[in-house]
């Protein structure tokens, strides 16, 4: 394909494309695009049919993961009523389906850089109807905690093959996940729904729905022509490193999982608390239901906003200094958060803003998984990644029960969230490091 587009191999060293930074000058270093044009041809070409159609399947299919393992999260105080439980077991309900979100995306990945996204995606569908379908239906407490788990296994086969399969189908990849990162967002509003549903008396209806949603994108998935293999043309060596060196893509991408592992710690942290956060001592404008969700639906739109801004400057900027910037940001913003106990608009300021700096992280992690990692192990990689994300930052559920339980607030929860987000920004500096080291000879990440 390289050929055909009149660029050079991906043997050649590619051009520099964009600056990394408005520094005043030009610099050395190798565009930051993802989707480089040594691999995909012109980025400046219009999205042809078969990308448009990759990105609204995974818009769909990322909003539908996220609404259904998030609705509990709206959920919390009318469970507790209605099966006698304390904040602690409410908020670790779903904890076993959170560790299977992740530690599913690893067997997940390994299947698809197998057989291809298509039929992973399809039973991922399927799979996701009758589990919400089960969660609805439950008579009690322990066919609910069932449904969670398995909810949570159906939806582990969603992020290694969608993100695999944009990075393999799409050549504007940061565009793709920046619009990606907003369908993730539009699914955090599950929060919304639960609270929406039980201010009308019955918080089942709030899964019946998601149970429907995915049925009909199960029966429509397999008649849509998606086309989920790389170009024959595509690289098998990681873009970004020496490729002299086989221990070089390791040695980026440990203190990255690293980083992305405690990053996933306090987003599970954040969606756990933030709703109820943010209703049970809202006043003024967010004193009434209305309100309270839709304060909550804002917080989460807002972050989707935030991943499609941050995917389009991953494809001009080098993609750690984005991190790093929106990740330092956070850490004041989150105790800003917490000083306000979740009352009035200074609450809801921050929070806003706290969903902008945290949730634009996300495209940028993506970005440097797909330039770090070869071709074929995309969907492993991304497995990986959301093991460590999902999986092992699961445990922000109960501890987020645990800290309200002693305390009587979630205020520390957010005290938490900064503390972890400064050891998170020291990562990402050796981060930088690794990545300085792994740079191909001649090539400077420095602005």
């Amino acid at each position: 394909m390289a050929g055909q587009c009149g660029w050079p191999s991906h043997d050649q060293r590619p051009r520099q494309i964009i600056p990394l930074l408005t520094s005043g000058r030009k610099s050395t270093a190798p565009s930051y695009s993802l989707a480089t044009r040594t691999e995909y041809g012109d980025q400046d070409e219009q999205m042809n049919r078969d990308e448009k159609l990759i990105i609204g399947v995974t818009f769909v299919a990322h909003a539908l993961c996220h609404a259904s393992v998030l609705v509990i999260t709206g959920l919390l105080i009318p469970l507790r009523n209605e099966f006698g439980l304390s904040e602690f077991w409410v908020t670790a309900l779903p904890l076993s389906g959170y560790v299977l979100m992740g530690v599913g995306a690893i067997p997940a990945g390994l299947i698809a850089d197998r057989w291809g996204s298509r039929p992973v995606l399809g039973v991922y569908f399927a799979l996701t109807a009758m589990s919400c379908a089960l969660a609805a239906w439950a008579p009690n407490v322990w066919v609910f905690a069932g449904a969670l788990t398995a909810l949570g296994a159906s939806v582990s086969l969603y992020h290694p093959t969608g993100l695999a399969l944009i990075s393999h189908g799409v050549r504007k990849r940061g565009h793709a996940l920046g619009i990606h990162g907003i369908a993730g967002s539009i699914g955090l509003s599950g929060s919304a729904l639960g609270l929406y549903m039980a201010k009308r008396g019955d918080w089942r209806n709030a899964y019946w729905i998601i149970a429907g949603v995915a049925m009909i994108c199960a029966v429509v998935f397999p008649l849509l022509p998606i086309k989920d293999r790389p170009a024959p043309s595509m690289p098998l060596r990681p873009e970004g490193t020496d490729r002299s060196s086989g221990n070089g893509m390791w040695k980026v991408l440990v203190p990255l999982y690293l980083a992305m592992a405690l990053s996933g710690f306090n987003y599970r942290s954040l969606m756990t608390a933030l709703p109820t956060y943010l209703t049970a001592q809202s006043s003024g404008v967010y004193a009434h239901e209305g309100g309270r969700g839709g304060l909550v639906l804002v917080v989460f739109l807002l972050g989707g906003l935030s991943q499609y801004v941050s995917g389009r400057l991953a494809d001009r900027l080098n993609p750690i200094y984005l991190y790093i910037v929106l990740v330092a940001t956070s850490i004041p913003l989150a105790m800003a958060l917490a000083m306000t106990a979740g009352v009035g608009n200074a609450a809801a300021v921050a929070a806003m803003a706290l969903a902008l700096a945290h949730f634009g992280t996300q495209p940028a992690e993506n970005v440097l998984i797909a330039k770090y990692t070869p071709a074929r192990m995309r969907s492993t990689s991304y497995g990986i990644k959301f093991f460590v994300t999902f999986g092992l930052g699961a445990i922000g559920a109960p501890i987020v029960g645990l800290l309200w339980n002693r305390t009587g607030t979630l205020a520390w929860t957010f005290v938490l969230f900064a503390a972890i987000a400064l050891v998170v920004a020291i990562v990402i500096l050796f981060l930088y490091r690794a990545v300085q080291n792994q740079a191909p000879e001649g090539d400077s990440l420095s602005p």
